[in-house]
């Protein structure tokens, strides 16, 4: 029987969100640079040494964060006014799917770890589902402060959830880990 082993790598990005409906500070258009940690579980090592190189966890999994959350907004998709003068200047945007498409949802760091988990496994399920290694998201923690973060699992997100981020934003992150590939680092096989 195999034993399970995990590999985790920080990065970080810069978004501005607000709180709809909290009575208190958040309620402001306001940002925060999230800190935060992708943990992967596998089962089997490459050849080479590992089942993934932390540098594709870089060019894939973190990059998706940076491309898509990086320096815009993440917002309620009932925050009308904010979304749309967040396009007409051609910013960055994000707007949470947990509750369906269009559906009210707060940016909450609870749920934007929910979010970035539900697209780690879409990334990681697409890119390397058959290998041998057993890879797969096992959990995603953000820190929205120093002193103040969330983590999340898949025991963590309901499978409602689940389906309506996979109907809103998995055609499009299928096709980003299609863009991206996977790409081989043991020399020996290319």
């Amino acid at each position: 029987m195999n034993k399970i082993q995990y590999i985790s790598r920080k990065g970080n990005f810069d978004s501005g969100h607000r709180v709809m409906n909290e009575f208190m500070k958040c309620y402001n258009i306001h940002g925060h640079t999230y800190l935060y940690e992708l943990t992967f579980s596998f089962e089997n090592m490459e050849e080479i040494g590992y089942a993934l190189d932390f540098k594709e966890i870089k060019r894939v999994f973190c990059q998706w964060i940076d491309d898509l959350l990086d320096h815009g907004m993440i917002l309620n998709p009932k925050d009308e006014l904010l979304i749309k003068t967040t396009k007409e200047y051609g910013t960055k945007l994000w707007e949470m799917s947990l509750n369906g498409e269009g559906e009210y949802c707060n940016p909450s760091v609870e749920n934007i770890a929910k979010e970035v988990f539900l697209a780690m496994r879409i990334l990681s399920y697409t890119l390397y589902g058959t290998a041998t290694t057993g890879l797969k998201i096992h959990g995603v923690k953000i820190y929205e402060t120093p002193n103040c973060w969330t983590e999340c699992f898949e025991s963590s997100i309901k499978i409602t959830e689940q389906d309506n981020f996979m109907q809103a934003n998995g055609e499009s992150i299928i096709a980003y880990a299609k863009e991206k590939g996977v790409l081989e680092y043991d020399d020996r096989k290319i």
